[in-house]
Order: structure tokens, then C-alpha cells, then sequence
């Protein structure tokens, strides 16, 4: 046995591993993680042998005989955890470097290194019940227009003309009360509920019913009607139900005017000269009318119509709001003196109408504002204005929602993979709407889904030969008139990575007038599947047909956008889905905190991958890559076929983005924005969606972009692939300032002020919000 005051000492030599640094460096214990990483690293880089992490984040030694001769910013690819500096920096491409094209490998991994989800799987019970019965369907007890107070001509055009049968609930309660009484009203109800009917079928019979004492009435009477709407698409969606109502025989003379911003003034004038009955227009075009329009008579105006009140409180226009109701107050004093009112039994006072699909503090203002004891007006209840409800506002039972919890690398992927399940059924009459937070992340989209050989938005039209264009003209020649086809004007293209057959549109406040217009139509219209990518421009009130699926992929602002959102399908008692895009973390607690009363079903990643790219090969539309590097490039997964083909549809992406100085703009102007966007949420959610807790790799890898966030530099607009000169023009917020800071050395407050002006010059010309360009 050892005597206790005997020390045995060992003395082994320092081995020398595989990164060629000695185990006593790499056996370090203690002190902080970063300076034992730092040493290894200075004794790899002095061995001459560099280490690269494989697929299943080990390290390994590797020789330049292993590997095709790539430049390092290919094999590296953006963190995919905070604080790692074991991959080689990307971004840091020479000037007047060649853009790397398809034959070159792409590496990336999306399966790594992501958190997971820390919700507990609660089951709703939705899972497995029945059909609901719809809310917002016509009624089916026997109701009918024709007991409700209408003209009968009103009321039989309803149901020959027009096809609607049965009035809805909301309906059934407001147009009688409407038409008997002369109080103002607040009208709440669910979306897709035929509010936009409820409010006009009441002032056109009381305007049809003053015909027919025998006063005659024409164009020139005057203004009878104001209705409000906050956004141009709303607005000619209300002018063209309010067409079809007036299209019947013995309404010919009542004439509705439509003027909206972004159209041509010229032209609206002399609209507003040759005169009409009902006027249909947004706050801005409406107060720009009333301070310039010397022909436009308002003071015969007895009903005023604010549609979707909260929102045109959102957008800004309580100022112009409180302008237009004081010009009217004061032109109502001075009376109309083109015909005598006192005789047609129209109400004695103006009528103010407020409809709203939710009950917010920005609505309750604006009664306020408007509103004197008016009635509150919902489906299947009536009560006083100042009654306040205690219970939040339903959506449409029919309506399935549901949530997905979907890791920020992962984002794109199941983007498209519930895009390509959606199509795999019915691909006929099927339309999508996908909702995002600013109008870059939209432009991104559309260019990541679109046709790859498109060059512009309208390249789906077919070009003409110069043969065929003789032909043209020999058929014109020999008397065979036809009219030429006109060249679409829609943001539209091809969708190749969803469906060969789908069509895709994107729209947003960015797009001019005539292309949001177009847009918007042939949406209407298209025949086929179709998608619509677009920001909160098309969330209020649209009733766009055969919308099956709303797909929100940047969560709402507030609770009422989320309502107005999913509105858009499920409409007049038809079946919908509404999906919500989630991260991992805080957000999971979202439709708890804030969806108290709605009923969404948890869905996660990875079923949904499995269903949409397991289901049928993806539609290859780049070029073929050599697969013999695939074997030591390409990211180690579980080997299932739709790991492997969401992986390649990720890689396709960010291949383009490198290839393309354009593409790699449109992408990190579209990551800039969805950051800004995120930051904008309301102050009762900011603990939901806490910025602090985004990692900027992960959403930068979501927008195809390979470089770390602080890399990315992004040129001024409209130079595209260079970075801005020294004497180019100075930028905030992505807004131009048209040469006024051209200064380097201008001080940071005269840019501030500068910045300011032009928002303010950009919301006056394009009738939008913020620099979002939701509007």
C-alpha cells in the first residue's frame, strides 16, 4: 500500500490531433468559450490546414484536392447560430466579380439549427366536428326583400338581375330600419355579410321613391350622396355593386360618380360638371374636390356613408375627415339652388351612415365625430350607440382556421409547399390570397414564385411576329375587322414552382393606379387557379370570388386586421380556410393572448413539407446541376424524398438571388422592410412579437440572402448592382429625396426634415399610410 505523502506524476507529451492543434490547447478547461475557440483557430491557421464543418456540424480537416475549385462566399452560408464565426464571411465579393450562374454549387442547409416550438400541443376539438352551420349566409326562413319596405321594382330586380335571392341577418335588421327612420346608424357585422348592400338599397329607394310624387329628377338635381371608402379598390368595388343596382330601367337617371386618388383630375372635373346623384370616393380625392371644385354641389347631400370607419382612422384621415364634414356642414347652411328639396320627402337632415366589421377606440372616435343618437345596428341584435359591447367580434363559424409553427429558415419553403398542396385538387375556380407586411416582402415573392424567364411583369402576353402582324393586316384589308388584343396592365405572370397552370398577381400601394386597377380585375376574373400576393391594401371589404384560402405569412398588426384578413374568404355563407404563419418561441402564444374567442387549429412545419413536397416532383424550371458534388456539398438530411426536394427548391432561390444583382437588391430591400414592419406592431403585442428575439440570419436566409445582416448593403434605388456614388443622392427609409441632400456633409437634421416633407409629398400623391405602402 502507497504511503499517503507520495505524489505520482504523469508526464505525457502534447499529442497533436486532427486540426493539428495539441490536445493541451483543445483540452482547455475553464475561462470563456470564445478565447478556447480563438486559440484553436491561431494554431489551425499557422499549421496551414483549414477545418470546415461538415453537414452534421462536426468539425473535419479537409484538402483542396476534395473539393471543385469554388470561391469560399459559395460554400459559406449565413449563421445558423448566434455568435459562430467557424464558417468564412460572406458578402465580400471583389467589385466587377462575375455573378456566380447555375453550374456553380449552391450549399445550404434549412434543417439545421432550429429552435423548437416550446407550446404544448392543446387539443381544440375542432378537429373532428361537424360542419358549421354559416352565419353569414342569406336566410333561409322565408325572408325576402320584398317584406322588408323595398319598391318592388328594387326588390324584384334583386332577384332577376342581381341573383340574390334572400337578405342576410344584418340585412333583415338595418335596411327597414334605414328606410323608416331618419336617425343615424352604426352598422357592425361580419365580414362578407353584404354590409356594402345593407347601407345602399335604403337611400336608393328613398331617392327612387321621390320620383315617383311626380317631381322629376335628373342629373343636374344634385348630390344626394356622399359614401366614403379608404382605399381606391374598395371604392370601385362599392361604385360597381352600385352600378348593378342602377342598372335597372326606371333608375337610369340616377347617375353615380366615382373619383379616386391616383386618377387624372381632369378627367374627374369633368365627370363632376356633367353632375350625379351619388358620389363614391376616397377622404383625400373627396377634400382636394371640395377646396378646388367649384362645380361640385354638396349642399343637397342628405346621406353620408363612412365605410370601414377604423380604417380610415388607421390611414390618417381624421383631419381630412373633420375637413369634408365641415365643408359640408357649411354648404348644407347655404342650401342648393338648383332644385327644391322641401317636396321629394328626403330626409330633413343629413343621414350619417357607419359601418365598421369591428368595434375599436379609433370607431368609437369617430361617431364621435359624425354620429349624433344614432342606433346601433347588428345581426341578430339592435341597441343604443352608447351601449358598448363586451364581447369581441365573431367570424364567420363556416370559417377553418388554424395556425403553423414554422421555424424563419424554414418560412419559404412551407410558403410554397402549402401553395403547391392547395392546387393538387381543384385548380379550377381556386384562389389564394397571401397576405405580407410591406410591399418589398410582396415584390420578393412574386419574383421568387414567378416565371424565371420573365424580364417584366407583363411578359405572359404572347408576342406577335412580323408575319403574323401581316397576316393582321391582310385580314383588316380584306374587310375581316377584328380589334386588336390590347396588351394586359395587371402585375401579373406565371407560377412554374406552384403549378404550370396557376396564375400569379401581386398588389400593393407602390403599383400605380391603372396596374392596381388592372390587377385587381383580372384577379376577379381569372378563370383558373390563381394567387394574389399582396399587403393590407386588400384586406378591407373586397369580395373577391372562389377565395378559398387566406394565408397570412407576417402576422397582423392588431386583432382587427387579423379579423379583416381572413374576411376575405368564407363570404355569403361559402366555406373558407384561414392560415396564420407563427415563429417558434413567443409568437406561439399569440392566438391565446390575442385570439382568445377564435378556434385555431396547431399545425406544425414539417407536416405540412411532408404533404406539399412529398406529394409530387417539383416543377424544374432551372438549370441542371452536376450531381457529383451533391454527395460532399449537399447538406445531410434524413434522406426523405421531401427533405430532399424542399432543399432543392431553397437552393433554386438563393441561386438566383447570387446570379442576380437585381434579384439580390429586390431581396435585401425586402428583408430591411419585413424588419422595419415587424417593429411596428401594436403596443399590446410587443411582448408577442419582441424584435429582440428575431435572429436576423435565419430571416435573412428566408429571403434567399447568404450574407450575415450587418453585410448587407443595400444601393440606392434605381442602380441596380452598384453601390451609390460618392456625389449620389442621400436616402432615409428608402425614400428618394430627388436631389435635395446631395451633400455628404449635410447635418443629420436637415435630412430628417427633408425625409419628412416627402413622406408627407408620397402619402398626398399615393394616398398611403406610412412607408410600408399598405394604402
Amino acid at each position: 500500500m502507497a504511503e499517503p505523502d507520495i505524489l505520482v506524476n504523469f508526464d505525457l507529451a502534447p499529442a497533436v490531433n486532427a486540426f493539428g492543434a495539441s490536445s493541451s490547447i483543445n483540452g482547455i478547461r475553464g475561462g470563456r468559450w470564445k478565447d478556447r475557440f480563438r486559440a484553436k483557430k491561431r494554431l489551425q491557421n499557422k499549421r496551414g490546414k483549414p477545418s470546415f464543418l461538415d453537414a452534421d456540424g462536426n468539425q473535419k480537416s479537409t484538402n483542396a484536392q476534395s473539393y471543385p475549385p469554388l470561391n469560399s462566399d459559395v460554400l459559406a452560408g449565413p449563421d445558423h447560430a448566434r455568435g459562430s464565426t467557424s464558417r468564412p464571411k460572406a458578402g465580400n465579393e471583389h467589385a466587377g466579380a462575375p455573378r456566380l450562374s447555375y453550374d456553380q454549387p449552391v450549399i445550404s442547409s434549412i434543417f439545421s439549427s432550429n429552435p423548437v416550438s416550446v407550446a404544448k400541443v392543446e387539443k381544440t376539438g375542432t378537429e373532428n366536428a361537424g360542419p358549421a352551420i354559416p352565419t353569414n349566409a342569406p336566410l333561409k326562413d322565408g325572408s325576402a326583400f320584398s317584406t322588408m319596405g323595398l319598391a318592388p321594382a328594387l326588390a324584384s330586380h334583386l332577384v332577376n338581375n342581381m341573383n340574390i335571392s334572400a337578405p342576410t341577418s344584418i340585412q333583415q335588421i338595418a335596411i327597414p330600419q334605414l328606410i323608416s327612420s331618419d336617425s343615424d346608424a352604426f352598422i357592425q357585422a361580419e365580414t362578407g355579410s353584404g354590409k356594402t348592400l345593407t347601407y345602399l338599397l335604403p337611400l336608393v329607394h328613398r331617392i327612387y321613391t321621390a320620383t315617383l310624387s311626380g317631381d322629376k329628377l335628373h342629373r343636374d338635381s344634385g348630390c344626394f350622396a356622399i359614401i366614403l371608402a379608404p382605399t381606391r379598390e374598395l371604392g370601385r368595388q362599392i361604385y360597381t355593386v352600385l352600378m348593378q343596382l342602377l342598372s335597372h330601367p326606371s333608375l337610369h337617371w340616377l347617375v353615380p360618380i366615382l373619383i379616386l386618388g391616383g386618377e387624372k383630375k381632369k378627367s374627374e372635373k369633368a365627370r363632376i360638371r356633367k353632375g350625379g346623384n351619388i358620389l363614391v370616393a376616397t377622404p383625400g380625392r373627396l377634400a382636394d374636390h371640395l377646396s378646388n371644385t367649384t362645380s361640385l354641389d354638396v349642399g343637397s347631400v342628405k346621406w353620408l356613408v363612412l365605410d370601414e370607419g377604423d380604417r380610415l382612422m388607421e390611414l390618417g384621415f381624421e383631419e381630412t375627415l373633420e375637413q369634408i364634414l365641415t365643408a359640408l356642414n357649411e354648404r348644407a347652411q347655404k342650401g342648393s339652388g338648383k332644385i327644391s328639396l322641401a317636396n321629394l320627402g328626403l330626409p330633413d337632415r343629413r343621414i350619417t351612415v357607419l359601418c365598421s366589421a369591428t368595434m375599436k377606440a379609433s370607431v368609437q372616435r369617430l361617431g364621435d365625430m359624425s354620429l349624433k343618437d344614432a342606433l346601433y345596428l347588428k345581426g341578430n341584435q339592435k341597441s343604443d350607440a352608447t351601449e358598448e359591447s363586451s364581447k369581441s367580434f365573431q367570424t364567420p363559424a363556416q370559417l377553418k382556421q388554424a395556425y403553423i409553427v414554422s421555424p424563419a429558415k424554414l418560412r419559404l419553403v412551407t410558403l410554397a409547399s402549402i401553395l403547391r398542396r392547395a392546387f393538387i385538387r381543384n385548380k379550377e375556380h381556386m384562389k389564394v390570397i397571401v397576405f405580407f407586411s410591406c410591399a418589398d416582402s410582396v415584390d420578393f415573392h412574386y419574383q421568387a414564385f414567378r416565371k424565371t424567364e420573365d424580364k417584366e411583369q407583363n411578359d405572359t402576353r404572347p408576342e406577335t411576329s412580323s408575319d403574323e402582324e401581316e397576316k393582321a393586316e391582310t385580314e383588316v384589308a380584306e374587310g375581316q375587322k377584328e380589334k386588336p388584343r390590347r396588351p394586359s396592365l395587371a402585375a401579373k405572370s406565371s407560377a412554374p414552382l406552384i403549378d404550370p397552370a396557376v396564375s400569379l398577381f401581386k398588389l400593393h400601394g407602390s403599383l400605380a393606379q391603372h396596374i392596381r386597377t388592372s390587377t385587381l380585375n383580372e384577379f376577379f376574373h381569372e378563370k383558373d387557379g390563381a394567387v394574389l400576393f399582396c399587403t393590407d391594401v386588400a384586406s378591407r371589404g373586397l369580395d373577391l370570388p372562389n377565395v378559398d384560402l387566406v394565408v397570412q405569412y407576417d402576422p397582423p398588426y392588431s386583432q382587427e386586421d387579423y379579423i379583416h384578413r381572413i374576411g376575405r374568404t368564407a363570404r355569403a355563407g361559402r366555406d373558407g380556410r384561414a392560415l396564420l404563419f407563427l415563429l417558434p418561441g413567443c409568437e406561439e402564444s399569440y392566438p391565446n393572448q390575442v385570439l382568445k374567442e377564435q378556434h385555431l387549429t396547431r399545425r406544425l412545419a414539417d407536416e405540412v413539407l411532408k404533404k406539399g413536397f412529398g406529394a409530387a416532383p417539383l416543377p424544374k424550371v432551372a438549370k441542371a446541376v452536376d450531381p457529383s458534388w451533391k454527395k460532399d456539398f449537399m447538406p445531410k438530411t434524413s434522406g426523405a424524398k421531401w427533405e430532399q426536394e424542399a432543399v432543392e427548391f431553397h437552393l433554386d432561390v438563393e441561386r438566383r438571388v447570387l446570379a442576380s444583382d437585381e434579384f439580390s437588391n429586390i431581396a435585401k430591400r425586402a428583408f430591411q422592410s419585413h424588419i422595419r414592419a415587424y417593429a411596428t406592431h401594436v403596443a399590446a403585442e410587443r411582448e408577442i412579437f419582441d424584435i429582440k428575439q428575431l435572429h436576423l440570419g435565419h430571416i435573412a436566409k428566408s429571403f434567399g440572402l447568404r450574407e450575415r445582416p450587418g453585410d448587407i448593403k443595400l444601393p440606392a434605388r434605381g442602380k441596380s448592382g452598384t453601390a451609390s456614388s460618392a456625389s449620389g443622392k442621400r436616402k432615409l427609409d428608402n425614400i428618394d429625396t430627388n436631389g435635395d441632400n446631395t451633400q455628404e456633409d449635410q447635418d443629420e437634421e436637415g435630412l430628417r426634415r427633408a425625409a419628412q416633407m416627402m413622406r408627407k409629398k408620397m402619402r398626398e400623391h399615393m394616398n398611403v399610410a406610412s412607408e410600408f405602402n399598405i394604402g
